[in-house]
């Protein structure tokens, strides 16, 4: 069975209008907090650092979707090794490392994507706000592009690491709340300015790094473990 069928019967398994419907409700969501946040911001004018509205974004939307792709993790992997359905893709005339690398191949584009759609979106719309009220700022330079660019890419890889969790303890639980620890640890701290970890480069290229290990460790186990009925 070829890579593009298998990643089409995971796609099938992810209900994708169901996803955009979420994820339009996050967008939302994720519009509010930076816009009251904008406005705390001004209204708290020398008490407060600066807090810089591109920053704000990106670290919202990496911390909305490193959560959601642990819950892809735990619905399209590790629930499936859990309950031994992934018994019946197994046993399909295809590798065992294709069945595993279509599961991640969606999981990651589409967490991707959606980071990618949902930053085009909250900086077109914040800027356009900052033309027409003048107390929400907004700058964005080709050097903040291009970073968010790059921890985009390596706060997907981090966003494996629930999956080693998960699977160490064959949990959806565990690999859910691994993520909100690490978007607790990596997204919500940081510089005074509203930046989290993750979207410094250096530390989120680490981190990145780390994620990508534990992920090859973790599909390693799963090619070597034996599903026992």
């Amino acid at each position: 069975m070829e890579m593009k069928k298998l990643i089409q019967i995971e796609m099938q398994k992810m209900n994708i209008k169901s996803y955009v419907k979420y994820a339009v409700i996050a967008n939302v969501a994720i519009v509010l907090l930076v816009f009251l946040t904008t406005v705390l911001s001004q209204l708290t004018v020398g008490e407060m650092p600066s807090i810089a509205t591109t920053t704000v974004i990106d670290s919202l939307v990496k911390a909305t979707f490193l959560v959601w792709e642990a819950v892809l993790i735990a619905n399209l992997v590790i629930e499936e090794y859990r309950s031994k359905t992934i018994l019946l893709l197994f046993s399909y005339p295809v590798e065992r490392k294709k069945v595993i690398l279509s599961k991640l191949v969606v999981i990651t584009g589409v967490v991707f994507l959606s980071m990618i759609v949902s930053q085009l979106i909250q900086n077109s719309l914040f800027f356009t706000l900052s033309q027409l009220v003048p107390f929400v700022e907004y700058h964005l330079s080709l050097g903040e592009i291009a970073a968010i660019l790059l921890t985009t890419v390596t706060s997907i890889f981090l966003g494996m690491l629930p999956m080693y969790v998960g699977m160490f303890n064959k949990s959806t639980v565990a690999t859910v709340v691994s993520s909100i620890l690490i978007v607790a640890l990596t997204v919500s701290s940081g510089g005074q300015d509203g930046s989290g970890l993750i979207t410094m480069v250096p530390v989120s290229v680490t981190l990145g790094i780390l994620g990508a290990g534990c992920a090859g460790l973790t599909i390693k186990k799963m090619l070597s473990e034996d599903i026992i009925l």
